[in-house]
């Protein structure tokens, strides 16, 4: 029941705001596209989710058309097939389609800094004296030898956010793998005094457990996991060559939605809402929106050397391109974003 209300809820606002009345008037005469994604409610994907409730790519002439992946680590498989005209790929899913040198052309940046960033507890950041104007080193210092809750497979990254201080996060913190949703539980139990953490478990210990973040990696304060490349929309060869101006269109409809993002936040709050892709709770989603914008590019330009530098801190899926004997270059087609910018 509380999910049909929310999905009312969504539909009314769909109906009654500007956005929703351009989606309503305008997409049976524009040109359909098909966008695969891992699934559906990841704020990850805010650049997405805001380009759809703002009604970008209806104003690009596109009908928007968003297909979940059988699996998160499936997708790209319809986009292969035809069935989708582009998809949403994490570092994992296109360095290892780079690997196994797939006919995929990355064309779109929704995410350059590392969505991941470290946390503790309100009444650890009390003891332990730890203020947000102090410098990374000493805010990390403070929590050697304490628990650090993380999943299994992001400890690259947080072993590259201490080292970017002279730490070692093997030797001055304890590392404390935790599964997914066992997170936020474990946070709030006090089992772990620190959570390194995506959404939607960083807002979540942020807005209902006070949780105090001390290592802003998406503001970009460690270069090393900066001016990266994070999602990406992507296509292919063939559908590239039969559609060239649709995928110019969804390129153009991504830069708006960078732009509404870094100028008006509250904007895309509203936009994320309006979309349907995120949960009802706007406190948490102001929290993430405020995070994560300083972590969306200003334009939709890829980066090859995050590309590059991706496969030192990501699982590659299913194992990580040879960077000594193929080119990043190959796997993007840069002209859509350039084309986009001079807009």
């Amino acid at each position: 029941m509380r999910k049909f209300a929310t999905r009312l809820m969504i539909c009314v606002l769909v109906l009654v705001t500007p956005f929703g009345a351009a989606v309503a008037a305008a997409s049976a005469q524009h040109a359909a596209v098909r966008i695969e994604v891992p699934n559906t409610d990841n704020l990850q994907f805010l650049t997405l989710w805001v380009a759809l409730g703002a009604s970008f790519f209806q104003q690009e002439g596109l009908d928007p058309h968003i297909i979940a992946a059988a699996a998160p680590r499936s997708v790209g498989a319809l986009m292969f097939k035809g069935e989708a005209d582009a998809a949403l790929l994490p570092p994992p899913m296109f360095l290892g389609m780079m690997a196994e040198e797939k006919p995929v052309l990355l064309f779109a940046s929704l995410l350059a800094n590392e969505p991941i960033n470290l946390v503790v507890r309100k009444d650890v950041a009390q003891a332990k004296k730890i203020g947000a104007g102090a410098p990374l080193r000493e805010r990390l210092r403070a929590i050697m030898g304490l628990r650090i809750g993380l999943a299994g497979e992001v400890a690259p990254r947080l072993r590259a956010l201490f080292a970017s201080v002279g730490l070692d996060a093997d030797k001055d913190v304890q590392l404390v793998v935790v599964a997914g949703p066992g997170q936020v539980q474990a946070f709030a139990d006090g089992k772990i005094d620190a959570l390194f953490a995506h959404t939607p478990y960083l807002e979540t210990v942020l807005v209902k457990h006070h949780a105090v973040l001390i290592a802003d990696n998406s503001a970009g304060e460690v270069p090393e996991l900066a001016g990266g490349q994070i999602h990406a929309l992507a296509t292919t060869r063939d559908t590239l060559r039969a559609k060239p101006e649709r995928i110019a269109a969804v390129t153009r409809a991504i830069a708006r939605a960078l732009v509404l993002i870094h100028s008006d936040p509250k904007a895309a709050v509203d936009a994320i809402l309006v979309s349907g892709h995120a949960g009802s709770d706007r406190s948490q989603l102001e929290a993430i929106v405020a995070i994560y914008g300083a972590a969306v590019p200003l334009t939709p330009e890829i980066s090859l050397a995050g590309i590059e530098r991706d496969a030192s801190l990501y699982p590659a899926h299913p194992r990580a391109p040879d960077f000594a004997r193929i080119r990043a270059a190959d796997y993007v087609a840069a002209e859509f974003a350039q084309g986009a910018a001079r807009r």
